[in-house]
């Protein structure tokens, strides 16, 4: 991370929000669906002229064999902008070891991601192998998978079993070398109801170790003088607990309406940590055919809430053991609504893609400010070829 005054990091929620629409292409590919090459650009901004991202990716499958698959995306990211320190808006008299700090800092940075998967079908098992790669000019990450889909019930059921392992290293601009380490867990199931609907449910554990906190975040602390019965005010770098547990429970249905030739998509999803924080999730989305099935809409909606860490407060006094005024750990609630297009130039071979998201967030503890918050519009275009 690159900035003249000091460098703010690319691993937040405009991250992962960024990243969704490709990530959503994986998720959603069938480990031996036809060979295909696609390619995506998008353009990320947030209101106010904060953070903006331009991010371009590119997806393949290649059916190596009649059982055998490789599929992987190529990530390119680059971002620049202001993002909040964790500090007050309206700061106090600050001492001269402080007087540098800024609640908004400005940074720029690029990120680049690889990730690979190789997908063996043998009698009703589908194994898939995975390693995935993303590096920044202050992070590093390697991720390696695997998952069975067992199919049985004259593959009317699957039952998905899947295990993953992550290795991330910080090295910032003020020396900070740490490591952390994740391991996720996932048991699911996908069921045919009808020949018209799907339910798919998913139960995820991940447990976290290691450097957790943000090296770029920090927290205003008031220390009491007895000896002159006053106050003073200094800064520290958040320090979070170097362990975390989380679990996620997910659950989809998806229905065909006939008389619409649409498909309708409702999903919820649960999250808990034992940071004391859990999320809410809601989503619906209608996907409609046109034009004997050469044009599919898509329109949107998601919901989320969550509630905040037990170590998060916008100020802190005497010395606790943890803490943090990062406003992604706070109590927060996030609405977006979009619009996908994909047109078929050449029917089953050439597609176009088009799509817009609005993505507005508010705090809910009435004292983080809301400026915190981020609202953004994100706009993208694409090509997908069926080779």
């Amino acid at each position: 991370m690159r900035d003249s005054t000091q460098a703010t990091p690319f691993k937040n929620k405009v991250c992962a929000w960024t990243l969704a629409g490709a990530l959503q292409l994986v998720i959603h590919s069938s480990l031996f669906a036809e060979s295909f090459l696609e390619s995506r650009y998008q353009y990320y901004q947030e209101d106010h002229h904060r953070i903006r991202v331009d991010s371009n990716y590119w997806l393949f499958n290649v059916d190596l064999k009649e059982t055998l698959s490789l599929d992987g995306s190529f990530l390119y990211s680059a971002i620049s902008g202001a993002s909040p320190s964790g500090l007050p808006q309206n700061l106090p008299d600050w001492t001269k070891s402080v007087s540098a700090f800024q609640p908004i800092k400005s940074m720029q940075d690029e990120r680049s991601a690889v990730s690979l998967g190789l997908n063996k079908q043998f009698e009703n098992h589908a194994l898939k192998l995975g390693y995935a790669n993303s590096s920044e000019s202050d992070y590093l990450s390697q991720t390696y998978s695997i998952q069975d889909t067992i199919s049985f019930n004259q593959k009317n059921t699957e039952l998905v079993l899947g295990y993953s392992y992550s290795g991330d290293r910080v090295d910032d601009d003020h020396k900070v070398r740490k490591s952390k380490c994740s391991q996720d867990a996932i048991i699911g199931i996908n069921q045919v109801l009808t020949p018209d609907d799907l339910l798919s449910v998913n139960l995820t554990v991940g447990i976290r170790h290691g450097f957790l906190s943000d090296p770029y975040k920090y927290i205003l602390l008031k220390d009491y003088i007895s000896a002159i019965d006053d106050f003073t005010y200094n800064t520290k770098v958040e320090r979070r607990p170097s362990r975390k547990l989380e679990k996620l429970l997910f659950v989809q249905w998806t229905h065909y309406i006939r008389p619409l030739a649409a498909s309708l998509e409702t999903s919820y999803r649960f999250g808990h940590n034992d940071w004391g924080s859990h999320s809410n999730t809601t989503r619906l989305a209608l996907y409609k055919k046109f034009q004997n099935n050469r044009l599919i809409v898509g329109p949107s909606f998601r919901y989320y809430r969550q509630t905040a860490a037990r170590f998060y407060k916008t100020s802190f006094a005497d010395n606790p053991e943890y803490y943090s005024s990062d406003y992604r750990l706070s109590a927060e609630e996030t609405f977006s609504s979009g619009l996908q297009v994909r047109w078929f130039a050449v029917k089953d071979k050439l597609a176009f893609d088009a799509g817009y998201e609005r993505y507005v967030s508010r705090g809910l503890d009435h004292q983080t400010p809301q400026m915190a918050y981020p609202s953004a519009n994100s706009v993208t275009i694409g090509l997908h070829y069926q080779l």
